[in-house]
């Protein structure tokens, strides 16, 4: 049920904002397509719970784990957004608007969703995490797929007025500082992490997850001129794409 109102919303999202635009209307929009990206990937994150619980397939949603480690992925994304709001410490100088919805100390709730989500995702196509040593391991790629998302996002939400910073510089306008601190952030938080499903078809839900979201903000970045982005975006789609064939090869001759 998650994953088909995801993709419902992205579809009505990415025509209107490739073409049209968002309505003032539908503003409500942007904040609950963050929620719906999240849950679509703890949903992906537990799917292993299925095997495990047919009786129940909603008692998956009631473990304990499920909430501990997305409240935990919040509260961090969250801390780190009000920190930076007010100290300018590690991300740099930069101000929210209300595109996000509702805020909490000048930091729109919705924006700890956007952690769970970033950094799920990019747990999921990082694999493994079923002991310390494969969660450090996971935690260095979780950390590198969410700095390569973060290069197309951030130029275009600065662009589109989603948030802006005050001092010019950087990547498109976005200080250097902010892209090692989603690297630095997004590592750590994955940590918190259970292990990632290991069944073909919910890696490779996860993987077309990411492909289609940084696709979306990489034809944002090419209508707004910001090239660079945009030839990002595209390296990641491959680099996703290699990436998921070259695991499944190793899986392959592993059996």
């Amino acid at each position: 049920m998650v994953q088909w109102v995801y993709w419902v919303w992205y579809a009505i999202g990415a025509i209107l904002m490739l073409t049209i635009g968002v309505p003032e209307a539908l503003s409500f929009s942007n904040g609950l397509f963050l929620v719906f990206y999240a849950l679509y990937v703890l949903d992906l994150i537990y799917q292993q719970h299925r095997r495990s619980d047919l009786s129940d397939q909603s008692v998956k949603w009631l473990r304990p784990g499920l909430w501990i480690a997305s409240f935990i992925i919040w509260l961090g994304g969250m801390g780190v957004e009000w920190i930076g709001v007010h100290t300018h410490w590690p991300f740099g100088e930069y101000a929210y608007s209300d595109f996000f919805g509702i805020h909490l100390f000048s930091v729109p709730v919705t924006l700890g969703f956007a952690w769970i989500a970033v950094v799920g995702n990019s747990a999921l196509i990082s694999g493994g995490g079923s002991t310390w040593g494969g969660k450090l391991v996971r935690a260095l790629k979780t950390g590198f797929w969410a700095i390569v998302l973060d290069f197309v996002l951030d130029p275009v939400a600065h662009a589109r007025g989603f948030w802006e910073w005050q001092a010019p510089g950087g990547f498109y306008g976005v200080p250097w500082t902010n892209y090692i601190s989603w690297f630095i952030m997004g590592a750590f938080l994955s940590l918190f992490l259970p292990a990632m499903p290991k069944d073909r078809h919910s890696l490779l839900r996860a993987k077309w997850l990411y492909q289609l979201f940084i696709l979306l903000f990489g034809l944002l970045a090419l209508k707004e001129g910001i090239t660079g982005s945009f030839i990002i975006a595209i390296a990641g789609v491959l680099l996703a794409e290699g990436s998921w064939l070259y695991d499944s090869r190793r899986k392959v001759q592993s059996v």
